[in-house]
């Protein structure tokens, strides 16, 4: 990619005042086809004032109708003859043409705009130099050539589709442009090796930028401004002015750059006259990239050739890994994962929270979608910049499923269909022909077919034990925590191993056998059989069940004030959040209206909260209801008030889950009952005289299916009442 850079002429030429616009504009004509301009489309400038509008909503360029229109900013040179008017476009030799080239002043000042229009003719590269033909530079002595003024570069396809490939194809010149760009990535950002810093100021207030002078500028060098000031047809306008200044990178290390703002005045008492933007760098890869602090980079490479992995991203669909980050805040408790989806190779992932005095741990792990790749190991490089900022490497290993006609299945019709692709069948396409590169080296031969058909021969002569039970609604996903866990065709080792699946996988539970809680029936890569979910030492798992027990919430009302012990013993999940915080349980002291003083802290609550995480029971959904989501509201008030909730604790249930469930088409639903409260136990002191649990597990459907309807029970408080309400979505 050629970028170009923005010379101090444009930035003269671009902060050059705009002028009241309601005289006629004085074109000036180059174009030697008139016809042409004619019929150029609306979007084209054709006066003054549409110049002015094109300058604020798209800059410097703007591509369209197999066009590229450059509008530039010039100054009039008036009382002189007319062919010494204006700037020339100097193209690529033998690309396109140039269809127009007019510029348009005003009576009442001196700024105009040169506005150019070019049809690429042909696939290839283009570059587009605004050059001044009255300014020379002397190459040689004998050879003088026009003064570059700006220079745009372009890229066009074989359907000469034109894409801008310079530095502005990101980097705003327009006003909209600045608006949103700030919007999205604040007044301080990086892309790749470049630094951006956005700032705004009055005049009337004094205001003035200015880089700080402690800037050392040893790895990242200051390397053009965009100004992209509203244009405004008013000699009086006291708007603000708007620039970027952009730095790039040169040389691995870390760099900090600040820009300060001071001012004479400012109309809010409260708002301080100076103001400072700062950028701390960490700068990698050669001077290819910049990150800031908050900032983790994620790279997935190859495992045996260390090369990058490439992702062709179509549909802005993830690109099949999740990154986890946890941290441990001690005394057994570790905060919340923070799950993010990888959408590119590598990705730039931005934490807001990302705090310089913990550390933290990142794990990478599988989707469903991926193919042909699979995780090795643990990660093999997690570098911590100085800047607080993370450099991650994973390795990926490369094994290919095999399902070239990319319908989700491994089988015959997979190898035949390769099979043909060799013997040239003219009407064959392999629509995944990755997923059959079994030698791993980017070509499909007879090696690759007989590879296949031995995996092919491994897939259909793999019998497995049939488990007592079928889960139809099972956990979202379990991810293998073991690598190379193996499945094995009966749940007990002493059964043949058909297949190892390594660290990071998700896997679905789909069965298990009554009486055992150690073993499951899922299915990984066309094979069904059995993983156990423990180690030989029955307590560290090979997996976690990502299904989590959401927002149970306890709310306590004595009849008296009362000191209240509370202890929640989970047998099939880990604790993960709470407040007031669990220490062997929580002691408050309660009042009738339900008010809770925590006795650690002394703080006030309205409840207690827990959640947890890894949670592994299997719900019930025998008998219950199908709702569509639009009526998720109306049915979680009539159930849960004739279930005993009251109307406070009626609406922060509905609060918490109806916007989780009501833009779903439907919502299986399905209140639980031993089931629950058997894995999540409450032990309560004293003892309350009655208890209401009300946990709802729910599945999100596409289509309603018919379910015999659940009974539901009322309940009547007497004396210390105790009510805890919770749920859980599932897959």
């Amino acid at each position: 990619m050629k970028l170009k850079k923005l010379t101090a002429a444009l930035v003269a030429a671009a902060t050059a005042l705009t002028p009241l616009a309601f005289n006629a504009s004085v074109p000036v004509s180059y174009a030697g086809d008139t016809g042409a301009i004619a019929n150029l489309p609306d979007w084209i400038p054709s006066d003054f004032d549409s110049a002015v509008e094109f300058r604020n909503n798209y800059g410097a360029t703007h591509i369209d109708n197999g066009l590229i229109c450059i509008v530039y900013p010039d100054r009039a040179r008036k009382g002189r003859s007319e062919d010494t008017y204006g700037y020339e476009l100097k193209p690529s030799e033998g690309m396109g043409a140039e269809l127009k080239h007019e510029i348009y002043t005003h009576e009442l000042t001196e700024t105009c705009f040169d506005v150019f229009v070019y049809q690429p003719l042909k696939q290839g590269d283009i570059d587009l130099t605004i050059v001044d033909p009255h300014e020379q530079v002397k190459e040689t002595p004998e050879n003088q050539e026009p003064s570059a003024i700006a220079g745009y570069s372009f890229t066009v396809d074989k359907s000469l589709n034109i894409t801008e490939t310079d530095i502005f194809s990101w980097l705003p010149d327009s006003k909209s442009e600045y608006n949103e760009y700030t919007k999205k990535n604040g007044d301080v950002s990086v892309k790749d090796n470049y630094v951006v810093f956005c700032t705004m100021k009055v005049d009337q207030f004094g205001d003035k930028w200015e880089p700080d002078s402690n800037n050392r500028y040893e790895n990242i060098k200051y390397l053009l401004t965009s100004d992209c000031t509203m244009q405004v047809p008013d000699l009086y306008d006291d708007g603000s002015i708007d620039k970027i200044y952009v730095y790039q990178a040169v040389k691995d290390g870390t760099e900090k750059i600040s820009w300060i703002r001071t001012s004479d005045v400012r109309p809010d008492p409260d708002e301080p006259t100076t103001c400072t933007l700062t950028a701390d760098c960490a700068v990698l890869d050669n001077a290819q990239t910049i990150l800031l602090p908050g900032q983790v980079r994620v790279s997935l490479v190859d495992a045996d050739t260390n090369e990058p992995i490439i992702y062709k991203n179509d549909s802005d669909t993830e690109f099949g890994y999740m990154l986890f980050r946890e941290c441990d805040l001690g005394d057994g408790y570790i905060e919340n994962p923070a799950i993010t989806g990888l959408n590119a190779n590598p990705s730039i992932v931005q934490y807001a929270d990302l705090s310089k005095d913990r550390e933290y741990t990142f794990h990478l792990e599988k989707s469903s979608e991926i193919k042909n790749y699979s995780i090795v190991g643990t990660e093999s490089s997690i570098n911590r910049n100085d800047n607080n900022s993370y450099n991650l490497v994973f390795k990926l290993k490369f094994t290919p499923t095999g399902d070239v006609n990319d319908d989700g299945s491994f089988n015959i019709a997979d190898v035949v269909l390769l099979q043909k692709w060799l013997l040239c069948s003219a009407d064959v396409k392999l629509v995944s022909w990755k997923a059959a590169d079994f030698c791993n080296d980017n070509e499909l031969n007879v090696f690759d077919l007989c590879l296949m058909k031995k995996a092919l021969v491994q897939t259909l002569e793999a019998p497995y034990v049939e488990p007592d039970n079928y889960i139809e609604f099972a956990p979202p996903y379990l991810t293998v925590l073991e690598d190379g866990l193996t499945l094995y065709s009966g749940p007990d080792k002493s059964y043949s191993a058909i297949a190892s699946i390594p660290r990071g996988e998700m896997i679905r539970e789909i069965g298990y056998q009554n009486n055992d809680d150690k073993w499951i029936f899922t299915r990984y890569r066309d094979k069904y059989g059995w993983v156990r979910i423990f180690k030989d030492d029955d307590v560290t798992q090979t997996v976690r069940y990502e299904a989590v027990a959401a927002k149970p919430v306890i709310y306590l009302y004595p009849e008296q004030k009362t000191d209240v012990h509370v202890e929640l013993e989970l047998t099939e999940a880990e604790l993960s959040t709470t407040y007031p915080k669990y220490n062997n349980g929580w002691d408050v002291t309660a009042y009738p209206d339900g008010k809770l003083v925590n006795k650690a802290d002394g703080t006030h609550h309205r409840y207690l909260f827990w959640d947890a995480v890894n949670c592994r029971t299997r719900f019930d959904f025998s008998k219950g209801f199908c709702v569509a989501g639009s009526d998720t509201e109306s049915f979680l008030r009539e159930k849960l008030a004739y279930m005993g909730l009251t109307e406070d604790e009626m609406n922060e249930f509905i609060v918490y889950w109806l916007p989780l469930m009501e833009h779903n088409r439907y919502n299986l639903i399905s209140f639980q009952g031993d089931v629950y409260t058997d894995s999540a136990k409450l032990n309560i002191t004293p003892s309350p005289d009655s208890l209401l649990r009300v946990f709802m597990a729910y599945v999100p459907l596409e289509d309603a299916i018919d379910i015999e309807p659940q009974q539901l029970e009322t309940f009547e408080r007497n004396g210390f009442t105790v009510v805890e309400w919770g749920g859980s979505r599932i897959q």
